[in-house]
């Protein structure tokens, strides 16, 4: 009986220590791969791409990339539809950062890198610090911002 609930027991263990082993860790290079990914869609199948980007999701289904014009005026955006046609640079972050605003300064200069900001898990709603990378592409000949963004890092390490 005693080894029946030794084994009961690790078998227990197991079953709530491996999943936990194989959950994934979304970093920063998954972020700028999938913005990359799109890049390329956009350039390639321009405004035909859409649909296949609403459905296009990395880190364990989690992250997903949204487009914007140049004047962070939201094109594509997967998650939240409410926001497509909406300006975002007048947008705070939950701290008062105007990270949209950075998001177009950098698109306008070198065309690409990482901007921080703080903004609640939608799961958790807990303000939580998040990272996005962004590059500049073109659809349908028109320049556009594509960006995907990953929670938990500090502003110091979204470089």
């Amino acid at each position: 009986m005693k080894l029946f609930r030794v084994l009961g027991i690790g078998v227990m263990v197991l079953l709530v220590g491996v999943p936990q082993a194989f959950c994934e860790t979304c970093t920063k290079e998954d972020a700028k791969k999938a913005v990359l990914y799109v890049v390329d869609l956009v350039k390639t199948k321009g405004k035909a791409a859409i649909p296949e980007i609403e459905k296009f999701r990395f880190c364990g289904g989690e992250g997903y990339v949204y487009i914007s014009d140049m004047n962070v005026v939201i094109l594509v955006h997967p998650v939240h539809k409410q926001l497509v046609g909406v300006n975002q640079a007048n947008t705070l972050d939950a701290r008062g950062k105007y990270f949209a605003a950075e998001l177009k300064v950098k698109a306008n200069g070198p065309g690409e890198g990482w901007v921080s900001y703080a903004w609640p898990n939608p799961k958790t709603n807990v303000i939580e610090d998040k990272c996005t990378y962004l590059k500049t592409s073109t659809m349908d000949g028109k320049r556009v911002i594509v960006c995907a963004g990953i929670g938990g890092v500090s502003p110091k390490d979204c470089k």
